[in-house]
């Protein structure tokens, strides 16, 4: 709790819409700073990873994206920001995605209830008939072993009951939809097993060669990288949430490849290609810091499903950890994201050396649902 006033009574919070700026150096840009802080402090802290996640300036160009409007909400109190909401809404979906995080002194005083309540508001006001929301928590949290839990409808993985945010989405409607499990690799591996797994899974996979770029998409994989990232929309394991078709076309790669542009991360990218017909089968991104002491994120993983079975999976995931090490020798860490359900990809990061780090629940509210 924050400490009273001379009255004994808590100052009173403030909610307003976040402004975003056109750069974070922006004379406007105070809140949007203050709400990446609230962001990375809470998300670091559910998953027991100090340090920031990600930066101000390392958000902005996902609030820009054209293809996802963002909207978000700040609560402050006495000037300071101390809450934020946030809520991404997809073009032409009937889905939406909120968020809401509170700082730890700042709970409980229903800062985070007003926060939401706007949120579904908004969601109404768009026509949204679906708002999603995804929670982390760490491995340690979990407790299946005392029934205290709740599974997922898939069959796999559960979240404590008990949870401050399995309790507040509950209490607002919301039903556990799918477990994810966020995994690490620690860098660098040993070369001698890596090379040996890279050499005998390159043999495996006859008629195939990969392509590893750094930042923009070659233009002569444009095309490619429209379809595989439309087809990761529709071809992820996604259980019960709702994820409509989000279709790429070259124009959008090219905008979001302006956008990566103002970002201090490197988008490293490999693509498997068939050589029968010299089209992509599938591909892979990394997204870099430029700290090397701050995680690695681990984006899409796609193999088309016209090529599965040839171990193209762990063919793209070692030549772009390759990619890496050779561009990047000196970060420490990859984090990745995946379904629990995923058995085939889960098993894949465990033959490269990924153990789990903590998890992620994901829900949904039909909206009109008492």
């Amino acid at each position: 709790m924050s400490s009273p006033d001379h009255t004994g009574v808590e100052p009173a919070f403030t909610i307003s819409t976040l402004i975003v700026p056109e750069t974070i150096d922006s004379p406007d840009a105070a809140d949007f700073l203050g709400m990446a802080e609230v962001r990375s402090t809470v998300e670091a802290e559910q998953r027991g990873a100090p340090g920031e996640l990600f930066t101000a300036e390392e958000m902005l160009p996902n609030w820009k994206d054209e293809s996802t409007e963002m909207l978000g909400f700040v609560a402050k109190v006495e000037g300071r920001v101390v809450a934020r909401g946030s809520l991404a809404l997809p073009a032409d979906a009937s889905e939406c995605w909120a968020s809401v995080a509170v700082l730890a002194a700042h709970r409980n005083r229903g800062i985070g209830s007003a926060l939401y309540e706007r949120l579904e508001q908004t969601a109404r006001a768009r026509g949204r008939t679906t708002i999603q929301n995804q929670t982390s928590f760490l491995a340690i949290a979990t407790a299946t072993d005392t029934g205290d839990s709740i599974s997922a409808p898939t069959g796999f993985g559960s979240v404590p009951a008990e949870l401050p945010s399995t309790r507040f989405l509950r209490n607002r409607g919301f039903s556990l939809e799918q477990v994810g499990r966020l995994s690490g690799l620690a860098l660098p591996v040993d070369e001698e097993a890596f090379s040996a797994l890279l050499a005998e899974t390159t043999a495996a996979a006859v008629g195939y060669r990969t392509v590893t770029w750094q930042g923009r998409t070659p233009h002569e994989w444009m095309e490619s990288i429209a379809l595989l990232r439309t087809r990761m929309s529709t071809d992820a394991p996604n259980a019960g949430i709702e994820q409509s078709e989000d279709l790429w076309t070259t124009e959008r790669v090219g905008a979001f490849d302006d956008l990566w542009e103002t970002s201090p991360r490197m988008l490293l990218t490999t693509i498997v290609v068939d050589e029968a017909t010299e089209t992509a089968a599938g591909y892979t991104e990394l997204d870099v810091p430029p700290e090397p002491d701050r995680s690695v994120e681990q984006r899409d993983t796609l193999v088309l499903r016209d090529h599965r079975g040839r171990r193209l999976g762990m063919l793209l995931k070692l030549a772009n950890i390759r990619g890496l090490r050779d561009g990047f020798p000196d970060h420490g860490l990859i984090e990745t994201m995946n379904a629990e359900e995923n058995r085939h990809m889960l098993d894949v990061n465990e033959a490269v050396g990924f153990v789990p780090l903590s998890y992620a629940a994901r829900w949904k509210k039909v909206l009109g649902r008492k």
